[in-house]
């Protein structure tokens, strides 16, 4: 790592997570003073003066004038900040909308202001703080991380719209900008294929050391392509070129060739790899690995056994945290965990129980209030204008750091399907599924659970892919493990199915690639790389109908289509 950098980095990482511990020990008067610094900084703006902030000088003042938010709720402010306007949800003016689909499809846009942008990427530096402090091998090489472009679109009023990860790579310092494999304008190749050919070429000329992306999906994409673009990867080491077949504006293209130049020994190396093992596979090409950064927890987890095909199972892998375009919500100060702090020096926090959420006048609860062990919904304040806010969030208290409380995010409020009233919830599928890979030694490219209103109703769960030697005995040991695994994870799903009010439900085998296909389509309609994710569960029947089904398998009968 450069040295001004690291230097930089170590002094105010010190510095920052001194402070972050001594917020730690008193999160009851750390929560009310960011609360009423960002009531105090907004006073005069029209939300403010709408819900008479001038008058708030507590907690309670707060929750009496302002309502819990939704987002349909607070839209109507984003719109008039969409057109141009000022001064509405704070006095600062926003400087880029952070674009995410949604829960509805229909997008969403989440504003930023100087301060939450300042706000967020004081918890990054103290993740990277201390991840350099658990790894420090992981500056001697080359960082490569995945992120969206920064401005994808523009409002009506001219505020750009895009990704807060590609704002953030976009703004690298000088300094540490030379530890990045690619340039920011990679990122803004819009051709799928040609961008990850790029990003790959890139890439496996070097020794890189931090390897980083939010889903680990993503990267279990690019080891898949990496072993099939190897011939031509090599070939352009070899030449220090970058292959003029690829779809890449000639600006972009030109900013890329700058870099290049021939590299034969390297080429050699990847060559004999390649021989080798008749692959190439990241645990070759990068054995000086020292962290991979994604998400662990939630509804990705699935996708963490893979990443031990393609990588050595020493390699430590450390959580993002509790992480979304609204805001980050935790720091994990751990490896292999998505367990991690609650952000209370940034952004103020309510909780409801997860058993309360229906409830007319449910109980809020502080940060400091929260119980281990229990689930709760969010709802936050923070600087850039959300007050209130409904994250349609679960997470769970794991423990606690001094005071402040250790969360782990488990799934979408909305990520819940009852056809029966059996009240199915997406991590008891993510952790069936999970288990049943374990114990029967097997690995998927992804799976999810469609609810199907057939007679009776019951659960179709979309898988691929399994090797081709998988005999259909096994296929049924899969379908029947889930389903057995669910009845333990829920007990109405088991009265349901010993009731035979929910009937057996079905593996549909898709066909090789259908998921990648997906993702490439999502990402063509506009749906940011960074932040597809496939759903786990889902009670949209016709989401299957976009896969190619080439067998179906029942607990108890076997069909070949």
């Amino acid at each position: 790592m450069p040295t001004i950098a690291k230097y930089v980095l170590d002094i105010l990482g010190k510095k920052g997570m001194s402070e972050f511990e001594a917020a730690s020990r008193a999160v009851e008067e750390t929560q009310k003073n960011v609360l009423l610094k960002i009531i105090r900084d907004n006073q005069t703006c029209a939300f403010g003066n709408e819900h008479d902030f001038e008058t708030i000088h507590s907690v309670s003042d707060f929750q009496a004038h302002v309502p819990r938010q939704s987002y349909d709720d607070i839209s109507k402010y984003i719109n008039q900040l969409t057109l141009g306007a000022k001064n509405i949800l704070t006095c600062e003016d926003p400087v880029l909308f952070a674009t995410t689909s949604g829960t509805t499809g229909t997008p969403k846009y989440i504003p930023m202001n100087k301060t939450s942008r300042n706000d967020k990427a004081a918890v990054m530096r103290l993740w990277l703080y201390k991840a350099s402090k658990d790894h420090p091998r992981m500056f001697e090489g080359k960082f490569f991380t995945l992120v969206s472009p920064e401005i994808e679109s523009y409002t009506k009023g001219g505020i750009p719209c895009g990704a807060e990860s590609g704002h953030a790579y976009r703004n690298i310092p000088n300094a540490m900008r030379k530890l990045y494999v690619a340039p920011y304008e990679v990122f803004l190749i819009k051709d799928y294929d040609s961008k990850y050919y790029t990003l790959l070429r890139l890439s496996v000329e070097h020794d890189v050391t931090f390897l980083g992306s939010c889903n680990p999906s993503t990267i279990l994409l690019l080891a898949r392509k990496m072993d099939i673009f190897k011939k031509d990867i090599i070939r352009d080491i070899q030449d220090g070129t970058l292959k003029k077949d690829l779809i890449i504006d000639d600006a972009i293209r030109k900013i890329i060739a700058r870099g290049l130049t021939p590299n034969p020994k390297r080429a050699s190396e990847l060559q004999n790899f390649s021989e080798q093992n008749n692959s190439l596979l990241p645990k070759d090409v990068w054995p000086n690995m020292a962290l991979i950064g994604c998400w662990t927890g939630g509804s990705v987890k699935i996708f963490l056994k893979g990443l031990r095909a393609y990588f050595p199972e020493s390699t430590p892998i450390r959580d993002w945290g509790y992480l979304a375009s609204e805001l980050r919500g935790s720091l994990p100060l751990e490896d292999n965990s998505s367990s991690g702090v609650l952000t209370i020096q940034t952004n103020f926090y309510e909780f409801i129980r997860l058993d309360d959420i229906e409830k007319d006048d449910p109980t809020v609860y502080r940060a400091h209030e929260l119980e281990k062990d229990e689930q709760y919904f969010v709802f936050m304040t923070t600087s850039a204008g959300l007050y209130r806010y409904e994250m349609n969030d679960i997470i769970r208290v794991d423990g606690f750091f001094y005071d402040a409380p250790l969360i782990s995010f488990i799934q979408k409020g909305k990520g819940v399907s009852s056809l029966t009233g059996e009240k199915l919830y997406e991590n008891q599928v993510i952790e069936s599924v999970r288990e049943t890979m374990q114990d029967m030694d097997i690995d998927f490219t992804f799976v999810s659970a469609v609810a199907d209103p057939s007679d009776p109703p019951r659960y179709s769960f979309l898988i691929e892919s399994l090797p081709d030697s998988t005999s259909r005995e096994a296929k049924m040991n899969i379908i029947k493990s889930i389903d057995e695994r669910l009845s333990i994870q829920n007990i109405e799903y088991e009265s349901k199915r010993k009731s035979l009010r929910l009937g057996a439900p079905v593996l549909k085998i898709l066909a090789q690639g259908e998921m990648e296909k997906y993702r490439k389509n999502k990402v063509a309609s506009g749906t940011p790389d960074g932040q597809f994710k496939m759903m786990q569960l889902t009670s949209d029947f016709d989401f299957q109908k976009q896969f190619k089904t080439i067998e179906e398998i029942s607990c108890d009968s076997v069909e070949g289509k």
